[in-house]
């Protein structure tokens, strides 16, 4: 089985009160879009700390630091995926995205190809586009008792499961 490792960040301000959304873009590869926090895939040879301190850099332009795993939204990619544009949809795979938050950054915020960020409440996130089972990755985020969502790609289902 193929496993694809993944991390995002919820990056916190605490001095407003406000979170680092990105209005991510759709692409060619990944049509997922919306509103949603930073991060990538964990290349080969790097941790997956080390590859959410290089995600976040890359697609924000700030440094973080003193990262909170949260838990884990993990993908079941089915033998034959109902979907086959998004490059992650290898058949017989998983896709695991670990889920950290912080509020130690510094440098100067940028916007990337990935996408425009923006600092909102979490409220104004809410309500504005959040981009598909972003609800659901929130609570992970969020709630202390959730540490885990499970999904099956294609479902159009992703389960929170509590501690």
């Amino acid at each position: 089985m193929n496993c694809t490792l993944c991390n995002m960040c919820m990056i916190e301000d605490t001095d407003t009160g406000r979170v680092l959304v990105q209005h991510r873009l759709p692409k060619p590869t990944n049509p997922w879009c919306g509103l949603t926090f930073p991060g990538g895939h964990v290349e080969a040879g790097e941790s997956i700390m080390a590859s959410t301190v290089r995600e976040i850099r890359e697609e924000t332009g700030l440094t973080v630091s003193n990262l909170r795993l949260c838990g884990v939204v993990e993908w079941e990619v089915p033998e034959k995926p109902q979907h086959t544009v998004w490059q992650d949809n290898i058949p017989n795979s998983k896709y695991i995205v670990f889920m950290f938050r912080t509020c130690a950054f510094s440098g100067e915020l940028k916007s990337s190809t990935e996408g425009q960020m923006e600092w909102m409440t979490l409220n104004e996130m809410r309500s504005g586009g959040l981009a598909p089972f972003m609800a659901e990755y929130l609570r992970v985020l969020l709630e202390d008792e959730v540490l885990q969502a499970y999904g099956i790609s294609g479902s159009g289902i992703l389960t929170c499961q509590k501690s």
